[in-house]
């Protein structure tokens, strides 16, 4: 079995999956497709990439993105120079490690990561579609593909994919063909609420091909935050 998380970034990977006539099984949760990948009830997966083990079964295909991605915020009443700790989004994997990392690296402010904030002036980190959504209800808006990208001049990878050999190549080659973004944004503005347009150019944003040295640039950074990461 195949498995894909249900977000809107991934609705193109399901059509292309669709049109390969290949059966998947969609999570709600990155974190819950991971899991079940790492209990071994899958074949190949679409993974967080703070969850990826083995380099031979990485293919050059998953999210990422060379600038804002949008749907990766951190988002609060209040300015960030006044936040006094950082509350994740349960459902956060790649994207706690990449506060970790900036962190440390001291592009952001250290501040605490919190599942039960001190106060209502806290950076809330919000990811996928629920981030989408949320945005236009928060005065402030720090968007962490910008600040990756801008400080350390690199494209981010928060995603990829992976399989075994019995669906290596084959996965390859279905995701080399032609992609009708524009077609798949009107069915996936239905399914999603959001407006073709909306999420044609949210699309835009993201590199869906990602350079192999990427991904094993940033599978090396996040790996070494992981450990101090509270809530995985």
């Amino acid at each position: 079995m195949i498995g894909c998380f249900r977000y809107l970034n991934a609705y193109p990977y399901r059509r292309l999956l669709e049109q390969g006539g290949m059966p998947y099984r969609l999570f709600d949760e990155p974190v819950a497709l991971a899991e079940a990948w790492q209990r071994g009830e899958l074949a190949a997966a679409l993974l967080p990439l703070r969850y990826v083990r083995r380099s031979g079964q990485v293919l050059p295909w998953g999210i990422g993105s060379a600038g804002p991605v949008q749907s990766v915020l951190l988002l609060s009443d209040y300015p960030p120079a006044e936040w006094e700790a950082l509350v994740p989004d349960a459902a956060s994997t790649s994207s706690i490690a990449l506060l970790q990392w900036l962190m440390a690296q001291k592009y952001l402010p250290s501040l605490p990561v919190l599942s039960a904030p001190p106060s209502p002036r806290v950076g809330r980190l919000f990811i996928g579609d629920s981030a989408l959504r949320w945005k236009k209800f928060y005065p402030y808006a720090v968007d962490l593909g910008a600040i990756v990208h801008q400080k350390s001049g690199k494209s981010f990878v928060y995603a990829v994919w992976c399989a075994k050999k019995v669906f290596y190549g084959r996965l390859c080659g279905l995701f080399r063909q032609p992609w009708d973004l524009f077609s798949w944004a009107e069915e996936a503005a239905w399914e999603y609420r959001f407006s073709a347009t909306e999420v044609y150019r949210y699309w835009q944003a993201i590199r869906y091909r990602l350079p192999r040295r990427m991904v094993r640039f940033w599978g090396r950074r996040l790996a070494s935050v992981s450990s101090k990461i509270p809530y995985l």
